[in-house]
């Protein structure tokens, strides 16, 4: 009966690893604020200047 005992601790220990998975999300931000700057960028520098007196 002990072994059974044993059995369902490791089950237990399988769920637990599942948490690291959730870090890969953060890359993906990463990759929208690369490309929000090349547009501005693209603009020419005359725009790009009057756009910052503007705000």
């Amino acid at each position: 009966m002990s072994s059974i005992s044993s059995v369902s601790s490791t089950p237990v220990s399988k769920p637990v690893q599942a948490s690291p998975p959730p870090p890969p999300p953060p890359p993906p931000a990463k990759d929208d604020a690369t490309t929000t700057p090349p547009p501005k960028a693209a603009l020419p520098p005359g725009q790009g200047t009057r756009v910052d007196q503007l705000a």
